[in-house]
């Protein structure tokens, strides 16, 4: 079985279990098993079975087995670790998966025994007490030679990848992570390494123990440690959120976060980072398709505002060009684009995938755990990239440290590349940089970023931000589940609104959902909402809306409908009822509902051409024409009214003011389908070479291709037989357009 296979086959047994579907379950289980070298899983299987049948045998017997349905949930559990262990030895026995070999590896080379662990966790504590020593006798003059600083960085990759790839936490890896968790010795940015580790692995395979150990760095509340064990556990609800229920003890201690202060807060701000995540790729089109090309086009225009001959003057390091704003005034979109990216950036989007994505390929991304690595300052890897740099980048490194804007592994892309930079660029480009970061700060301050609350979603977006990397960039990403491509439907996660006590949060979500346009999961969060707050109008016209905007127009107008009967005066309600109509194909309810908006907004231009609209489909052409041609004269520079009104005077029989409608559309506009329209139009008028010719350019608009040229042909014929042309003479037509464009 390829990957693919098994992480299927292990999905539909985990559902069948959860159903409750056991039996089949098990025998899906016993197939599953052939798959592995290892026959203690059908024993396994085989016992689980026999309790199985037993539970079925006495209960219906008459007797009451008060212990019951503890035994069966211990089947459904032990049946998923069971599954679990066969998924996983599946992997690591037969696939070509890199990390699956790693596995392997591991498994096969190196049981870590407690000694070793704490081998381990004394080589990660070792630099920094000593570090601390000489620090507090003002003694600065020691420099980590590579070998140590490999070395302790070897011991850290190690003790991830071990901790990543241990599929059940037992009492060496949680007395190792609790001392980790505890130690005042080990620093901050070893400890979110760790919680990397813990969060991965659990994504992999369900533990109780790693959710118990995420709870303990959380709780801690070690800054920039607990932010990253906060995203573990939220990803880790919503992995399982149906198998915590099978574990009451878990439950319980996962409910205990209810209590924390700002819970609801934290997980809110963190669902709505996700989300952010997920629209990089939405961001990444944007910048790529949008704005690159245009800043591209007024590339000369930026030089010569830029006054790059000058660039090294002094003057231009201390003030920004008065004239920057100028340049896009051949643009003036992009500007608005680029300010609009800028809000985005403030405000947690991702908008540096694109540019960062390129620089994933330097060795020190070879590591798994250096996508996770936090950037800090002291750090060894950063020493060792620019200690033979000429330029003194301790000041830049400092203001990078700082940066909210930017996440961890696109600093290191950006330190890591900046070795490439010729010496004499570097020392003008961290001058430049530098003033960059001061004018950040003091949009920091404005926007009131270095408050508490505010610094912490910081460290939510920047650790999301590099777990999006990972999961999108490494070059195994294929071989990683990949959390972002979840549904996230919060109103269906039980613990979930068990932690979550606050309503308002919930909402929030909804909006924030509502709001960039991810209408499934709104409509799931406003249903959900919907149980607990009746007759709110507001929330029947956005739960019809999300409706409307994922194309289930029942519902939509089922929605719509209540808000009617609350407010039926509301012109907006009316106008989406009538929308409903027209796309369940009900034209009479819609002309009704539009007619009722007309009585509100007479010159609405949307009311009157929705109004020619639903006439034309119900074919009373001359009110249609009217419609439309009050649209033309309400908004005479709409383009878009020509093609209708050409469309029904040639269905009027009225064929000189559909040539004339036609003509009036931009020739780059013209589809095959007008030029046939305006052919129509002149054979009806007897105009055979205007006829003949604009057959022909809506052969060319077709590229040739005569089977779709036919096809639109044969659709009109009853418009020219409705018109006295002859029957032969249509036929002969189309094999003349054939003839003359092929010989």
């Amino acid at each position: 079985m390829d990957y693919k296979e098994v992480i299927n086959k292990h999905s539909h047994i985990s559902q069948l279990i959860l159903n409750n579907e056991i039996l089949v379950a098990i025998e899906e289980l016993y197939i599953f098993a052939n798959q592995t070298k290892r026959q203690y899983h059908h024993n396994k299987i085989e016992k689980i079975k026999d309790t199985y049948k037993n539970i079925l045998k006495h209960s219906f017997s008459g007797i009451e087995d008060p212990s019951r349905d503890n035994i069966y949930n211990y089947v459904r559990r032990t049946l998923l670790e069971i599954l679990d262990s066969i998924k996983e030895c599946v992997l690591t026995e037969s696939s070509d998966l890199r990390i699956y070999k790693l596995k392997w590896s591991l498994e096969k080379n190196s049981d870590l025994q407690t000694d070793e662990a704490y081998s381990l966790i004394t080589n990660l504590t070792f630099d920094s007490e000593l570090d601390k020593i000489l620090k507090d006798n003002k003694i600065d003059i020691v420099n980590k030679t590579e070998t140590e600083v490999i070395s302790r960085q070897e011991s850290l990759k190690e003790l991830f990848n071990f901790l990543w790839l241990t599929d059940h936490y037992k009492e060496t890896e949680d007395k190792t992570l609790e001392t980790i968790c505890y130690s005042d010795k080990i620093p901050w940015h070893d400890k979110s390494l760790i919680v990397s580790a813990i969060t991965l692995s659990l994504i992999r395979i369900f533990d109780v123990n790693k959710f118990k150990s995420l709870l303990k760095f959380y709780t801690v509340k070690e800054n920039q440690v607990w932010q990253r064990a906060l995203i573990g556990l939220v990803i880790g609800i919503f992995r399982y959120d149906k198998k915590i229920g099978l574990y009451p003890d878990l439950e319980k201690e996962l409910s205990k976060l209810s209590k924390s202060e700002e819970i609801d807060k934290e997980i809110e701000s963190i669902i709505i980072q996700i989300f952010k995540s997920k629209d990089t790729e939405k961001i990444t089109k944007k910048w790529e398709e949008e704005i690159l090309p245009e800043m591209r086009k007024i590339q000369p225009k930026i030089e010569e505002n830029l006054d790059l001959e000058n660039i090294v003057e002094d003057k231009f390091l201390e003030d920004k060009n008065p004239d920057w704003e100028k340049v896009f005034e051949d643009s003036p979109d992009l500007f608005d684009k680029l300010q609009d990216f800028s809000q985005m950036q403030i405000e947690g989007s991702d908008v540096f995938m694109s540019a960062f994505s390129k620089l994933k390929n330097f060795p020190f991304f070879n590591e798994f755990s250096n996508w996770f690595a936090p950037f800090y300052k002291e750090n060894e890897y950063i020493d060792l990239i620019f200690e033979k740099e000429e330029t003194n980048l301790q000041p830049f490194v400092e203001q990078i440290e700082k940066s909210f804007h930017m996440c961890n592994s696109d600093k290191y892309s950006f330190c890591l590349n900046l070795q490439m930079i010729p010496e004499s660029h570097k020392s003008m480009m961290m001058e430049m940089f530098n003033e960059e970061m001061k004018s950040m700060e003091e949009v920091a301050k404005d926007e009131n970023l270095f408050n508490s609350f505010a610094a912490t979603k910081n460290i939510f977006t920047q650790y999301l931000q590099d777990l999006y990397r990972f999961f999108k960039l490494h070059p195994y990403k294929n071989e990683f589940s990949d959390f972002f491509k979840w549904e996230f439907d919060i109103q269906n996660a039980s613990i979930f609104n068990k932690i979550i006590t606050n309503k308002q949060v919930t909402r929030n979500i909804a909006e924030f959902f509502l709001e960039n346009q991810h209408f499934a999961q709104a409509v799931g969060l406003f249903k959900f909402i919907e149980q607990s707050e009746e007759g709110n109008i507001e929330l029947f016209e956005k739960i019809g809306y999300c409706f409307q905007r994922i194309g289930d127009y029942k519902e939509a107008l089922g929605y719509y409908k209540k808000a009617e009967l609350l407010d039926s005066n509301k012109v907006w309600i009316i106008k989406k009822i009538a929308l409903c109509h027209r796309y369940l194909d009900d034209h009479n309810k819609a002309l009704l509902y539009y007619k009722e908006a007309e009585k509100f907004e007479q010159d609405n231009l949307y009311i009157q051409a929705y109004i020619g609209h639903t006439l034309m489909r119900l074919e009373r052409y001359e009110e249609a024409l009217k419609y439309y041609f009050k649209v033309e004269y309400l908004d005479p520079s709409n383009d878009k009214i020509q093609r209708p009104i050409a469309w029904v005077s040639l269905i009027l029989g009225k064929f000189e003011t559909a040539i004339k409608y036609f003509h009036r559309i931009p020739t780059e506009d013209l589809s095959a389908k007008d030029y046939m329209q305006i052919a129509i139009s002149y054979w009806c008028l007897s105009d055979m070479n205007n006829t003949k010719e604009y057959y022909n350019k809506a052969l060319a608009k077709l590229k040739n291709k005569f089977n779709e040229f036919s096809e639109y042909f044969d659709d009109d014929i009853q418009i020219l037989l409705d018109n006295g042309i002859n029957r032969l003479d249509i036929c002969l037509m189309k094999d003349y357009i054939l003839d003359t464009t092929k010989y």
